[in-house]
């Protein structure tokens, strides 16, 4: 009697090099092609707003990436009008609120705290409904910036981001874009969130990410997104590539600890399905493939869970954060 082939452990035998070894071109084959090509470019090659659409294009496979880009730079050419060629970084600032929020009508979507939308997570879903989330809202916002040629940058803290417009003339440098492009300082983030010293230290939270660091957040979010859809090797392969990118990413450590313990009790349950050796001594093999991959799982969990607490990582109450991020919104 030989195992069915469609078995998670059988898929295991194939890209378990790709995932306990650096092998780029193992883990690319899990991967959209295009996803892997983005993940590659220089820092002055990403347009946030076409690898956004990109990265939706993976989830949404209808999604026109060309169509969606014209609709950025609408908004791109309408800001550009108004701001009058001024390079005073908070003029700059005012007119690009005044139009995403007041005029364009950019805003949070209150039916959705706790973004479970799948849209709500994606440029396209805010692009087409002007709703969005702590996700999606700074992502427009950062994708507008660029194209404007502002120095704006997206900054991590736990479960959120909000952006920098980097200039040395401006003193009010961050941006809460759930907050109507406002400014909130450090200090209220650090106590808000609970951003551990550790965190700040080691660049976890509240330092300016390049747009390749950000490129690899995103790609964890779909990385996040395979996993909901029940494909958690697609989902380990994605955040391995995010981690690439941007390797101070606590959250993402975390993440590809739980997938990989997940996979791990798949494998494990699926073991309960194979003769026992007494019944067929041919599967004496298989049961000890199948621990030893259940082992090797569960020790690439612990070290990402390490790795992650080294770097910082705040657990938060997701209930207590909703409730914090609505009051500063109010």
């Amino acid at each position: 009697m030989i195992p069915p082939t469609n078995h998670v452990l059988t898929a295991l035998f194939l890209i378990l090099p790709a995932l306990f070894f650096s092998n780029p071109a193992k883990a690319t084959e899990q991967i959209n092609p295009t996803i892997a090509k983005l993940a590659a470019l220089p820092e002055a090659e990403i347009d946030i707003g076409k690898a956004a659409l990109i990265l939706a294009k993976d989830v949404f496979p209808d999604l026109d990436i060309q169509a969606y880009s014209v609709k950025i730079d609408q908004i791109v050419t309408a800001v550009r009008s108004l701001t009058q060629g001024s390079v005073d970084p908070d003029h700059r600032i005012r007119v690009l609120n005044t139009y995403l929020y007041l005029q364009w009508g950019m805003a949070y979507d209150f039916s959705d705290l706790y973004v479970q939308k799948l849209k709500n997570r994606y440029i396209n879903g805010i692009l087409d409904n002007k709703k969005g989330s702590c996700v999606s809202m700074p992502l427009l916002y950062l994708a507008v910036s660029q194209r404007l040629g502002y120095p704006v940058y997206p900054v991590s803290v736990p479960d959120h981001i909000f952006l920098r417009y980097v200039d040395f003339r401006l003193a009010q440098a961050n941006i809460e874009a759930t907050g109507g492009g406002g400014y909130s300082p450090d200090e209220k983030y650090i106590a808000d969130l609970n951003i551990s010293e550790r965190g700040i230290e080691k660049g976890t939270y509240l330092k300016t990410l390049t747009y390749r660091e950000f490129v690899g957040m995103l790609i964890s979010q779909n990385g996040i997104t395979w996993w909901r859809k029940n494909d958690v090797i697609k989902c380990i392969h994605y955040l391995k590539l995010a981690l690439e990118l941007n390797p101070r990413d606590a959250a993402t450590h975390q993440s590809l600890g739980k997938a990989c313990q997940d996979l791990a009790r798949r494998v494990a349950l699926e073991r309960r399905s194979f003769p026992t050796p007494l019944q067929n001594p041919h599967f004496i093999v298989h049961h000890r493939e199948s621990r030893r991959t259940e082992r090797n799982l569960l020790h690439m969990a612990q070290k990402c869970f390490t790795e992650a607490d080294s770097l910082g990582h705040v657990r938060l109450d997701f209930n207590e954060y909703v409730e914090k991020l609505k009051n500063g919104m109010k």
